[in-house]
């Protein structure tokens, strides 16, 4: 039993030997978790009554880690063994990550007086700007099947399908395309153009972000003409695109 214990015990110092000299990667340190925008190498031991949220966050080149946001301040006994970003591997590509998916939670939490869409019933009344200062209500898509994405900047996922969607508006040219996102006029332009989005996009619309309520970006909504929600659907991938696709090419006939 001893023996076992002893050869255990070697394996292990082994092991955080290990993972001690992985952590050094030219000249920065690769922190295992960011917890209120604080880099640790250990999860320190947090004695908070509020709930948090966990999330993963990656640095854009694959790399990810495990991210906390806490509703209050961190005590100065837990951020004084914080790894300053500039020394952590890649520090700040995943701070700014993190940045953004705290200002998502924080946005898609806020209460509001629009009222969430719902399949087979009307769509709510809504009034929102798009990047070119139109305002946009029920009344401008009236009697047109219309479909609204809804994105923001850190869901990567909503910007690999966006020059696939802008493919949609060549093939069914009597549908009216929207994006809505809650970034202001400069940077949904910056993105939709770098990803080549060519659809009407809304922006600021914060009221709208409260639809998402945990489930997720991006949010795709098919309205008849009648204004009808005929489709809802958080995420996306192929099968989810192909069945938007369906709906889309139903009610425009």
């Amino acid at each position: 039993m001893k023996k076992t214990i002893t050869i255990l015990l070697t394996l292990l110092a082994a092991v955080l030997t290990f993972s001690t000299m992985a952590q050094e990667d030219g000249g920065t340190i690769q922190a295992k978790v960011i917890i209120n925008g604080y880099f640790f190498t250990e999860t320190p031991e947090i004695n908070d009554g509020g709930s948090s949220s966990i999330i993963m966050v990656d640095d854009g080149q694959k790399n990810r880690m495990i991210a906390y946001i806490y509703p209050s301040e961190l005590p100065e006994s837990i951020t004084s063994q914080a790894i300053p970003v500039e020394k952590v591997f890649h520090g700040q590509a995943f701070l700014d990550k993190y940045n953004q998916a705290r200002e998502m939670i924080q946005v898609t939490s806020q209460s509001s007086d629009l009222a969430k869409p719902v399949v087979g019933e009307p769509f709510p009344a809504f009034s929102e700007k798009d990047v070119d200062g139109k305002m946009w209500t029920n009344e401008d898509v009236k009697g047109k099947v219309w479909v609204l994405n809804m994105w923001y900047q850190g869901c990567g996922p909503c910007r690999k399908e966006m020059p696939e969607l802008s493919t949609w508006r060549e093939q069914f040219p009597d549908v009216m395309f929207f994006s809505a996102t809650y970034h202001d006029e400069a940077l949904t332009r910056k993105i939709t153009e770098q990803h080549h989005f060519t659809w009407t996009h809304l922006i600021e619309a914060r009221d709208m972000m409260s639809w998402i309520h945990g489930q997720g970006f991006p949010l795709t909504i098919v309205v008849d003409q009648q204004g009808i929600v005929r489709h809802l659907v958080h995420g996306t991938n192929r099968e989810k695109r192909a069945a938007i696709l369906d709906c889309i090419r139903l009610l425009d006939q």
